[in-house]
């Protein structure tokens, strides 16, 4: 009886920390979106026919319309606060799944799949991204992002193999039931503390024009926008197509993901004493060559190779570029909401225009789909315009 006091009373301290909280909340919608996320881009792609180019229009329209109204977000995170708005982007994500799962039976699901993965992205990684930089200080903020890959990391090493098994052993619609039901415990650890407000005051044309203050910030936004969407869409699509099954896919993820864990412990360390701009230029390198790699992928084995060493060097680059971020950020102080927001706007124009123009080519010229790696390994050094000194500099450029 005292031994279950003492776990039930460690429990509740435990879940009383705010980062805490946030952090288990983080883990649970990484367990249930890393069920599902690789297989997205596959699950589309068969609906389109194996036409790739579609599958990038889809993606560009929700970037496009995410760009539009993230602005939105900022104000709606304003009126109601971060965690109501993380819980409402929530029933959003509920819609786009629903939409995706009988967007066979009618094509008026896949606008409306559009318009809610869009919305509910806009609503939830602004309130994230801040809240996540208002609980974290100063020199400590490295190791928050270091334990906020980490846990994320964990919560994802199993997922991906245990939405391979369900999606080969019972399909689509169980894989989009069991995530939403997940998805939705997510928030509830979000409220065991005091909702958090913020004012943000930015206008659609004040939003917008912060693009031009620092082309360096820009460009390396940019660059990671390009990056991780080779990453989300391109990678499943490619290896599917050399005819790796779902469990395989799952099974690759799963161990890739769990070297990656033990390597942002390490990472994050040594983040933590100020190394965060060497590491990014390292890290940008190596990511570099890890996209490269990629387009000489034959099989299932070399797959599981070239996944472990892309998310090793993902992982090196993308840790001291979060930290990097979110100091800037926290350095606008009352002005770190509308920093987070420029962030989004300037990642999914890019990621707009990329897809649109990938979707082209693609349509007009058809290729194989490895050459997107090589556009994947020239963004990757884009990474480092973001550090300092940088390998790389676009004001430097442009003065000359």
């Amino acid at each position: 009886m005292l031994g279950d006091v003492a776990i039930e009373d460690l429990f509740n301290y435990f879940l009383k920390r705010e980062s805490t909280q946030f952090f288990v909340s983080i883990a649970i919608r990484s367990l249930a979106m890393g069920m599902v996320a690789i297989f997205e881009p596959v699950y589309l792609y068969i609906y389109f026919g194996y036409s790739i180019a579609h599958v990038l229009f889809f993606w560009a329209a929700v970037s496009g319309i995410f760009a539009l109204i993230v602005v939105f977000g900022g104000k709606v995170m304003e009126k109601i606060g971060l965690k109501k708005t993380m819980l409402f982007s929530n029933f959003f994500y509920f819609a786009f799944y629903i939409c995706l799962f009988f967007a066979h039976t009618s094509f008026i699901f896949l606008p409306l799949a559009i318009i809610a993965r869009a919305i509910g992205a806009s609503l939830f990684w602004p309130a994230f991204h801040t809240d996540f930089i208002r609980f974290t200080k100063g020199e400590h903020r490295a190791r928050g992002v270091s334990k906020m890959s980490i846990i994320s990391l964990c919560a994802g090493i199993l997922s991906p193999v245990i939405g391979g098994f369900i999606l080969a052993g019972l399909g689509y619609a169980s894989l989009f039931v069991i995530v939403l039901i997940t998805l939705f415990t997510s928030s509830f650890p979000l409220f065991l503390s005091k909702e958090r407000y913020e004012v943000y005051t930015d206008t659609y044309k004040r939003a917008w024009s912060r693009i031009k203050k620092n082309k360096d910030i820009s460009f390396a936004l940019g660059s990671l926008s390009i990056e991780a969407g080779i990453d989300f869409i391109i990678w499943p699509i490619f290896i599917f197509s050399i005819g790796v099954t779902y469990r395989q896919l799952g099974s690759i993820s799963t161990v890739a993901l769990l070297l990656a864990t033990f390597f942002a412990w390490y990472i994050g360390k040594l983040s933590t004493r100020g190394n965060k701009n060497i590491l990014l230029n390292i890290g940008s390198i190596l990511l570099a060559v890890a996209n490269a790699l990629q387009f000489f992928i034959k099989d299932a084995i070399t797959t599981f190779f070239a996944q472990n060493f892309y998310r090793i060097s993902k992982t090196t680059a993308l840790i001291p570029f979060r930290t990097i971020l979110y100091d800037k950020a926290a350095s606008k102080k009352d002005q770190a909401d509308e920093y987070i927001i420029y962030r989004e706007i300037i990642m999914h124009i890019t990621r707009f225009f990329f897809f649109m123009i990938l979707g082209i080519i693609f349509l007009l010229f058809p290729m194989p789909i490895r050459y997107v790696f090589f556009i994947g390994a020239i963004a990757s050094l884009g990474y480092s315009f973001l550090s300092k000194p940088r390998l790389f500099s676009i004001s430097k450029l442009f003065k000359k």
